[in-house]
């Protein structure tokens, strides 16, 4: 059934008027439908999701989160709308449900393992306070419960003094707002979709209800993935071997400017973030960020962006410096719709080249980046290659530049083809123009420095668009 045929749990509907027409959320946007009926969504390019995003970062300098509007860090909405929740229960859509927003939650492969430890049978939906007691209530001695808990969130407890509430309490905060993945929330942060900062449908439904979060399209996020790196510029073999290194032991590999938005894929623009606040970062550009990747861009001169969005690039750092939220907002917009209308450009290519479009991809984007594969490197704190050896190839390993190329193939189908996403090109009749020349040069096994001239002019024509539009917003 399409969502928006979806009946409401009345208990879901109550919950709703009740988080409405509660204080903590006063002032924050909601529009009326004519009916009188509230419109609980609103997506975060909306004028009401800027606006609840403006409202939200208020709220977090009010609740001393924050010591000024302009210090937003990655999980500030989550932080925010958890904090003000009266009754840090949700209800789901769906069942109705209800839920703790707090990470209480076992996560499949935590509660695996819990099962097979203590021969039991809970879900992912059973709470992790509810499993404790149920155990100590089916014969499991405390200091062997302790002992679990505690060696799987690595906490700094004492199996044999440590409270229940307190390695609960402890491994909940680890897996909030540190890198441990043994507990989830009932409902994800949602914020500003939706009014309350949470997903409509709790754990309980969410798999089932919510196509985004299928095992299906949870495994088209990784293949999203796939496209923006191998597709991008940047060192990537040397990225990918830096993220496997000791230096994120234990914590995430960011990339400091978004590979979804066209910046590229390598070393030196990493950096370590606790796997909360990655999730919570997504494809957000912060001033932090831009500010980040100048310093980066000027002590190392390697450009940050690839070689399709260098004109966008070039605005914002030039036009960034005192520009409110709304501003990054569009300014992230801009640089999505453009990694959009590169992935359709790719696509178009294989598509309807049928001839040459796949060995021109490949010898104009692909091969030249043949060379990074052949050495391991050695890096420092900051991501700089300080020495290099030629790799020692394996059966493993030998065809993996191989693997690479077809991927990256497979990964432009994946990514045009997928349902439930807004990935629409926007171009418009001269761009087409332009995109059916490039193809009929190609079909005519032009030389591929022309049709390499041909590509940069299109790219620079939707970025002079780009930036003519969105200035106007």
């Amino acid at each position: 059934m399409p969502r928006n045929t979806k009946l409401l749990h009345p208990d879901f509907i109550n919950y709703m008027y009740s988080i409405i027409n509660h204080p903590n959320y006063s002032g924050l946007p909601i529009k009326n439908k004519n009916n009188g009926e509230y419109i609980w969504l609103a997506p975060a390019d909306t004028e009401i999701g800027k606006d609840r995003i403006k409202w939200c970062i208020n709220k977090a300098y009010e609740l001393k989160l924050i010591g000024d509007i302009s210090q937003s860090y990655p999980g500030i909405y989550a932080d925010v709308m958890l904090k003000i929740h009266p009754t840090k229960y949700k209800i789901c859509q769906i069942c109705g449900k209800s839920m703790s927003l707090f990470y209480h939650y076992p996560s499949k492969n935590f509660l695996k393992s819990l099962n097979d430890t203590f021969n039991s049978y809970y879900t992912i939906c059973d709470h992790i306070s509810f499993i404790w007691d149920d155990l100590m209530m089916n014969g499991v001695n405390k200091i062997d419960l302790a002992s679990f808990f505690i060696e799987k969130g690595d906490l700094n407890l004492n199996h044999q003094t440590a409270t229940k509430d307190e390695i609960i309490n402890s491994l909940e905060y680890a897996c909030r707002k540190g890198n441990k993945k043994c507990l989830g929330p009932g409902a994800m942060s949602n914020f500003p979709d939706r009014f309350d900062g949470f997903h409509s449908y709790n754990r309980c439904c969410r798999e089932i209800q919510d196509l985004g979060r299928s095992q299906e399209n949870l495994r088209t996020y990784t293949k999203d993935r796939r496209a923006y790196e191998y597709w991008s510029d940047g060192n990537i073999h040397a990225a990918n071997q830096f993220m496997g290194s000791n230096f994120f032991n234990g914590i995430s590999a960011d990339h400091i400017g978004p590979i979804s938005l066209g910046f590229i894929h390598d070393p030196l623009y990493l950096q370590p973030m606790l796997s909360g606040e990655n999730s919570s970062k997504r494809d957000r550009l912060t001033i932090i960020d831009i500010e980040n990747i100048i310093k980066i861009q000027n002590r190392t001169g390697v450009y940050p962006i690839s070689w399709y969005s260098i004109r966008l690039w070039d605005y914002i750092q030039n036009n960034y410096k005192n520009k409110s939220d709304k501003t990054l907002l569009l300014y992230r917009d801009m640089l999505k719709q453009n990694v959009m209308n590169f992935m359709f450009i790719l696509y178009s290519i294989l598509t309807l080249c049928p001839k040459n479009g796949k060995n021109f991809l490949i010898q104009a984007f692909l091969e030249p980046k043949r060379n990074y594969f052949n050495w391991t490197y050695n890096f420092n704190n900051m991501g700089e290659v300080v020495s290099q050896k030629p790799r020692h190839f394996i059966v493993r390993n030998q065809d993996e530049f191989d693997r690479y190329k077809r991927i990256a193939l497979e990964s432009v189908f994946e990514y045009n083809k997928k349902d439930n996403r807004k990935n629409n090109s926007d171009l418009n009749s001269g761009e087409c123009v332009k995109l059916a020349q490039i193809r009929q040069y190609i079909e005519a096994n032009a030389p591929n420095a022309q049709v390499i001239t041909l590509f940069n002019e299109l790219m620079a024509m939707i970025q002079i668009r780009l930036i003519s539009k969105y200035q106007e917003l």
